[in-house]
């Protein structure tokens, strides 16, 4: 697909569009994960809904797929050609306390959202970054901290102003086109392009949580307590085991700085959070903890991702149940000088299960494992991939019937996407989710590196 293909956009654009040769072009096109660089022939940063409706009509009537970006948190495999739309502009948090509703711009990022709710004693249900954008975040599924009390961030979507395909904007809830408000959630930008998402608030202040971190070397014996533990907590304890190692940074504590570590983290609502970390906690030989007492517009501290755009690979996988043959392998996998950088088991579940999306992946496991390196270099690339792979064999007898779209990153070398995000819902799930696709989207413009293929 080559430029000639694309017309004007109206004079009436509030926002701007950059082609291949033109300066703001390369910032629009990279997010977070600086690895994925977009291509697309005509990159639109949107100020409005307006700018993302004609956006999508030029692209339609050229024939083009259509790719979103707001942060570049969910971006896997780079876009070549097309329309990028960046709705990083789109901000804007608006708290209806009464109602415990929170409507936000496309572009607005979770710690918008808890900062505006926070007066109120009212929190969205974040991801444990909340330097991440609540719209991609929510779309794809999202399982973060409170997860297994109040479910998943997708059924908390209220309503949604969205462009579809044929590039008309429209506010749909559960009463006004309720089978596209059906699939949207859960299904990533595979209906349209969100630039308005009002999401239910819950009464949530405070949270106690942290992080404690030991040797490596203590790792078999934390990680079999750690899963005997997670049989006992409430569902409203969210946590995960952690391997990490840590880079040589002054910023660092001391005891941390240069060291590959074994860790509990956890989020704990409501009261008794001492008395549930107990059992974890009281395992002696710490190189640090950071429990506490936390409003929960301070709940990024507890993982302190890093928020800065560099190059990552990523790989998950969602698994069924954690045994001492996996553990042992865990531990074999994350030895000290592999690469990456962390290695998440987090406890999924909960009783918070939605019969409305009941064929979302995460229902179905009782762990999410995922990694993420840094991969400055081709080196770093090639170990990054070798551990995925190692991953892969490691858990292949443990995995659970499907992922979550929010946590389907790209395995190393050649994928079927398509194949891919077909497994991460229950077959009657997906059926009906590709006959909306079909319905407000038949050409496949939308969808990005996780589509939905139209049925028919």
């Amino acid at each position: 697909m080559t430029t000639d293909r694309i017309g004007t956009l109206p004079e009436a654009l509030r926002g701007k569009a950059f082609r291949t040769d033109e300066p703001a072009y390369d910032g629009l096109c990279s997010g977070w994960n600086s690895r994925v660089r977009h291509r697309p022939d005509l990159a639109v940063a949107a100020a409005g809904p307006a700018d993302v409706a004609a956006a999508v009509r030029l692209a339609g009537g050229a024939g083009l797929a259509v790719r979103v970006q707001g942060t570049g948190h969910g971006a896997l495999l780079p876009q070549r050609g097309g329309v990028l739309v960046n709705t990083a502009a789109l901000g804007g948090v608006t708290v209806d306390p009464t109602a415990r509703t929170a409507t936000v711009g496309a572009g607005a990022r979770w710690q918008d959202l808890l900062t505006a709710a926070e007066p109120y004693g009212l929190a969205g249900l974040t991801p444990p970054a909340p330097s991440v954008g609540v719209t991609g975040y929510a779309l794809g599924g999202g399982a973060g901290w409170f997860a297994r009390r109040y479910g998943l961030c997708a059924d908390s979507v209220l309503a949604a102003e969205i462009v579809t395909a044929d590039g008309r904007l429209r506010w749909v809830d559960g009463d006004t086109e309720p089978e596209l408000f059906w699939a949207l959630r859960g299904a990533d930008d595979n209906l349209g392009i969100v630039t308005r998402l009002r999401l239910r608030l819950y009464p949530i202040a405070e949270v106690y949580g942290g992080a404690r971190y030991w040797p490596i070397e203590r790792a078999p014996e934390i990680l079999a307590r750690y899963r005997e533990w997670t049989g006992t907590v409430p569902d409203e304890t969210t946590s995960s085991a952690v391997f990490m190692q840590f880079p040589a940074s002054p910023k660092l504590p001391e005891a941390l700085r240069g060291r590959a570590v074994v860790g509990v983290r956890a989020a704990h609502l409501g009261g008794g959070g001492p008395g549930v970390l107990a059992p974890v906690r009281e395992l002696p030989g710490a190189l640090g903890d950071t429990y506490r007492t936390m409003p929960v517009t301070e709940i990024g501290t507890i993982t302190n991702d890093s928020t800065a755009p560099l190059p990552r690979i990523g790989f998950s996988r969602a698994l069924s149940d954690v045994d001492d043959e996996l553990i042992g392998r865990l531990v074999d996998v994350a030895r000290p000088g592999a690469t990456y950088g962390a290695l998440e088991l987090r406890h999924a579940g909960g009783g918070a299960h939605s019969p409305d999306h009941a064929g979302l992946g995460y229902w179905g496991a009782g762990f999410l494992l995922f990694t993420m390196a840094v991969t400055p270099d081709d080196a770093a690339v090639r170990g990054a991939e070798e551990f995925a792979e190692a991953l892969t064999k490691a858990t292949a007898d443990h995995l659970a019937d499907r992922n979550l779209m929010s946590f389907l990153l790209a395995p190393p070398g050649p994928v079927d996407m398509a194949e891919r995000v077909r497994g991460v819902f229950s077959a009657e799930h997906y059926a009906r989710l590709a006959a909306a696709k079909a319905a407000y989207d038949p050409a496949g413009m939308f969808g990005g590196d996780r589509p939905v293929t139209p049925a028919g």
